[in-house]
């Protein structure tokens, strides 16, 4: 997967109906967070790639937002083992493909 089509996948996954958006209403599915994180885990970005900035603003957002909305997972959906878990690989995953400071 390339950058745009990357790009295409996170702004459907915060569209409406998209996984994050459910998780904004507190509709948390492990099984579309784990398809979420699969497409995540296997995006490769060069070393030396300039991106766009689209890309990181769907990107850098991504932790501080799940964070945000652990209350509400746990008002609506009740699973927060489950969702704690999602928070942290997405955490991991950002890591290994944006790599740290």
């Amino acid at each position: 997967m390339n950058i745009e089509q990357m790009i295409a996948f996170l702004e459907m996954a915060w569209d409406d109906g998209g996984v994050l958006a459910q998780i904004r209403e507190g509709r948390f599915d492990a099984n579309e967070g784990e398809k979420f994180l699969h497409v995540l885990k296997n995006l490769h970005v060069d070393d030396n790639a300039l991106l766009p900035k689209r890309f990181v603003s769907l990107m850098w957002y991504l932790p501080s937002f799940l964070e945000w909305q652990r209350k509400r997972v746990e008002k609506v959906t009740g699973d927060v083992a489950s969702f704690e878990r999602f928070i942290i690989e997405t955490h991991n995953t950002l890591e290994e493909v944006l790599g740290i400071p």
